[in-house]
């Protein structure tokens, strides 16, 4: 049996790793276009930062770690440029054709560069290429202009501000890190803004060659920069999907069942290409990250390989931190969960990471969000200099446990004046969403 693993990032290596571990007999292939495989994406901003030194520091494992010890073949700079679905093959980027028993797409996302930046040779950040890339541009840089106020557009512009660099963060709204209610938010967005340019609601903005450089203009400022990073999203990269004629989702990502099946009986699709079961409405959802995508790629895997496994779904739980502050966020906020037409109320709490009495403590801004029918936990942020990843990954696991607040309110929660007060805020917010 012939199983075509598409991509080696972590969902692909998952997916080949697995399939070889519980039926070692199969013949597994990854065919990856780059020269990387395995990889923590997460930590291209310490590299370009400098915390990180060399890109061979954020492989996971070596190349001879999949093929020697693993027994999968895995070949590097080999892409994929037509499935040929009735013939299970594939038609490689060197013109030779590959046969497939079962498929598995782990095709990623990449950035959304628009067509004006592309144009000026404007990079954008998703693969470890692309980050070796922008590493080499960033040498002799000393002003760099970063357009996008998401986490990566952020969590870059922190990273290179604390490496010496001057950074103009450009945003096309009136406040960044929209994600964030306003509430929770608040005190990082000022503080952000006192370590960052911002330019805000650049909607008009125009970038132009200038010498070596860049001019950016907006309502009429003029912001000049060395260089240039597009951080404007991601999208699936699921063009080798659709123009085989795999179904796709209205986020333009494959569209897969809780096997991570497509609509080809031998097609599975993982990772940052493919859709994820939402655990709070139960249907498709679109969550590029890694966590998730490792665990897609174990179920692909195994279901590939003939043993049955389900991934039941995910939140978009994300934590990032940038300088200072640890932040994240879970499942629904209120305006999201209202959309979907989830009658939803946020609870808004301000309180201190550890006890009163203890050094290091700092104010926990929390969000907490309740379906107000069922009264279930459906959502959270928060943001802190000192334990605000924990909360959100406590809350997360809260949401898909399927608890209440008050669930919530009698958790067992470890008290220890270090780690926070006898009240957390998660009890706090609990204990006022049950009034």
């Amino acid at each position: 049996m012939e199983i075509v693993v598409v991509g080696g990032g972590a969902a692909g290596m998952s997916a080949a790793s697995k399939t070889k571990r519980v039926k070692p007999s199969i013949n597994v292939t990854v065919l990856e276009k780059g020269k990387y495989v395995s990889y923590a994406e997460c930590g291209i901003p310490y590299l370009l930062e400098g915390i990180v030194k060399t890109p061979q520091e954020l492989l996971h494992y070596p190349v001879e770690e999949f093929t020697k010890k693993r027994g999968i073949n895995v070949r590097t700079g080999t892409g994929v440029v037509e499935i040929r679905r009735k013939e299970h093959s594939l038609v490689l980027s060197d013109g030779s054709i590959m046969q497939y028993d079962k498929l598995i797409l782990a095709l990623g996302a990449v950035p959304k560069i628009p067509e004006q930046f592309a144009s000026l040779g404007i990079p954008g950040i998703r693969s470890l290429e692309s980050g070796e890339q922008v590493r080499s541009m960033l040498d002799g840089s000393r002003k760099v202009a970063i357009v996008g106020d998401g986490v990566l557009g952020l969590e870059i512009a922190a990273s290179l501000k604390q490496s010496g660099k001057s950074v103009t963060l450009v945003s096309r709204h009136s406040e960044i890190l929209r994600l964030l209610d306003s509430k929770v938010g608040e005190e990082f967005r000022h503080d952000f803004m006192s370590h960052v340019d911002v330019l805000l609601n650049a909607g008009d903005l125009s970038i132009q060659k200038k010498g070596e450089g860049y001019m950016l203009r907006s309502r009429g400022y003029e912001v000049p920069a060395d260089m240039v990073i597009s951080a404007t999203g991601v999208q699936p990269n699921t063009g080798l999907a659709e123009k085989s004629g795999i179904a796709l989702h209205e986020t333009g990502a494959i569209l897969v069942n809780k096997s991570m099946l497509s609509s080809d009986p031998d097609i599975y699709a993982v990772g940052d290409c493919s859709t994820t079961t939402n655990v709070i409405t139960g249907k498709p959802d679109w969550h590029p990250l890694a966590q998730v995508s490792n665990k897609m790629g174990r179920v692909a895997g195994s279901n590939a390989a003939g043993y049955e496994a389900i991934f039941p779904g995910s939140l978009g739980t994300v934590l990032v931190k940038i300088f200072d502050y640890e932040i994240g966020y879970t499942g629904l906020n209120e305006s999201s969960a209202r959309k979907l037409g989830i009658p939803a109320r946020t609870v808004f709490v301000k309180a201190m990471s550890r006890a009163g009495y203890y050094p290091g403590k700092q104010p926990v801004y929390l969000n907490l969000v309740i379906d107000t029918d069922s009264g279930k936990v459906i959502g959270a942020q928060a943001v802190s200099k000192d334990g605000g990843a924990w909360r959100i990954n406590t809350i997360a696991a809260a949401i898909q446990a399927g608890m209440k607040a008050e669930d919530l309110y009698f958790a067992d929660l470890g008290y220890s004046p270090p780690f926070g007060p006898v009240w957390d805020p998660i009890i706090i917010a609990a204990d006022i969403a049950m009034k």
